[in-house]
């Protein structure tokens, strides 16, 4: 800030306008509720600040002098201004206008938050909204580069310490087989003869190698996709079991595509979360959706 401004009192402002505006130091100070040796005070305060004269008394009152009646105009010009700031301002903190730069897979924004964002958007329609698809480790790159405003993925993630994490909701892993697959039950011995099919380069796969390992089992991944609906697609056409989210083949397993196939390995459900950079001012329109989204989750 300006040392100038810094030691100026701008109370000294909000005074000198009041008596500019009233031609009179006593009608001022009625307005102001305060004495008037205070305006006059403050006014003598102003001026030596200054270093000129602002008014010249009168019998009827007080005269602004030119140099007055120029300070006046570009005091009103200031506070106009300021007015526009505030605003502006409360029109981001009402939802009234702002953005949102949203990081997630496609398979986050399919199954999850798709049907969340229409009514976001029909509740605030003038906060834009876009959406980033990437991976989970590309999109924590892009929060630390201020790419994107926040991310919503499935846990596990890496460094998860360099993000304010919010759980938006829980989802659970779980295997799939055709839906003419004979058995509905496989023990862990039996389940590693089967090929298996699994999202590669994601958190999925993460999680999927951190059950293995969890379970202290190798299984035998014979395929690998990037598209997370492809696993539902292979598993029907019987190419191998899958391993994916139940939460988000519903749909699947009710139009009779695919089943669930229980196992004896211990699976541990994941949560979903809304990442953003620590240590991040977050907008109005961020922190809203966020606390919106885990809400809408929570009372469904």
């Amino acid at each position: 800030m300006n040392e100038i401004i810094q030691n100026f009192d701008l109370n000294l402002i909000k005074i000198f306008m009041e008596v500019y505006e009233c031609n009179s130091i006593s009608n001022a100070s009625k307005k102001l509720f305060i004495s008037q040796p205070a305006v006059t005070s403050s006014i003598k305060r102003l001026e030596k600040f200054l270093n000129g004269k602002l008014f010249i008394r009168t019998p009827r009152g007080v005269k602004v002098t030119a140099e007055g009646e120029a300070f006046y105009e570009f005091c009103t010009n200031s506070l106009n201004t300021l007015l526009q700031g505030i605003n502006n301002f409360s029109s981001f903190a009402n939802m009234e206008k702002g953005s949102i730069n949203i990081g997630c897979s496609s398979t986050i924004v399919r199954y999850l938050l798709a049907p969340f964002i229409v009514n976001f958007g029909k509740k605030y329609p003038n906060i834009n909204i876009s959406i980033t698809d990437g991976v989970s480790n590309q999109l924590t790159s892009m929060l630390h580069k201020n790419k994107i405003d926040l991310a919503i993925m499935n846990m596990p993630i890496e460094n998860e310490s360099q993000f304010d994490c919010t759980k938006i909701t829980t989802t659970q892993d779980c295997f799939i087989a055709p839906a003419n697959f004979p058995k509905d039950f496989l023990s862990k011995e039996k389940l590693q003869k089967f090929p298996l099919v699994v999202q590669k380069k994601s958190n999925n796969r993460t999680a999927f190698d951190k059950m293995c390992m969890d379970n202290n089992i190798n299984l035998n991944v014979q395929y690998e996709t990037t598209s997370f609906g492809l696993i539902t697609d292979f598993v029907e056409i019987e190419l191998g079991l899958g391993y994916t989210i139940k939460n988000f083949i519903k749909k699947d397993i009710s139009a009779g595509r695919v089943k669930v196939l229980e196992t004896d390995l211990k699976i541990t459900p994941r949560d979903v979360v809304a990442l953003t950079k620590k240590g991040n001012v977050t907008s109005f329109a961020c922190q809203t959706f966020i606390k919106e989204l885990a809400e809408n989750f929570t009372e469904s």
